[in-house]
């Protein structure tokens, strides 16, 4: 691909050609936004499994909750830094300026859909009124935003 993966607060350049992430906790979350995976997260202790491992619907849930509260946040009043490790909060101090503005252009809300896990974080379609985006959010061993990235959604 022809940009590299960019650390950045959210993301931008939402409709640049190649899409610009956002990742904290480099190494934690695949970038499966540009290519295949090719590390795969610690396998999990007790007994194997078979085929691609299941989200739990509890990680599910906490996942969108979360991703939905960031948003609504980043369109309104502006994020609760609290809910992010320290190094994503500054990521997201920095860049507020330029991510916040692209956000709250998308519209109003519409729907978050889970598309599957990617590694120990969660992938979600996300449609606003006039944009359509994927976005992956993964958490630390203290449960807070460790990893937020997203992009336009392929079509």
């Amino acid at each position: 691909m022809k940009t590299a993966l960019k650390t950045l607060a959210l993301a931008a350049a939402l409709m640049a050609p190649a899409p610009v992430l956002a990742q904290a906790a480099a190494g934690s979350v695949p970038n499966s936004f540009d290519a295949p995976a090719t590390q795969t997260a610690p396998a999990p202790q007790g007994p194997a499994q078979a085929g691609p491992q299941a989200a739990a619907p509890a990680d599910v849930a906490k996942a969108e909750a979360a991703l939905r509260g960031v948003i609504v946040a980043v369109q309104g009043p502006g994020p609760d830094y609290s809910v992010f490790t320290e190094n994503l909060a500054a990521q997201i101090r920095q860049q507020a300026g330029q991510v916040t503005p692209l956000i709250k252009s998308f519209g109003a809300l519409r729907t978050i859909e889970h598309v599957r896990p990617e590694g120990q974080a969660q992938l979600f379609r996300v449609t606003f009124d006039s944009q359509a985006t994927e976005w992956i959010i993964g958490f630390d061993d203290d449960g807070k935003i460790a990893a937020l990235l997203f992009r336009p959604a392929e079509a």
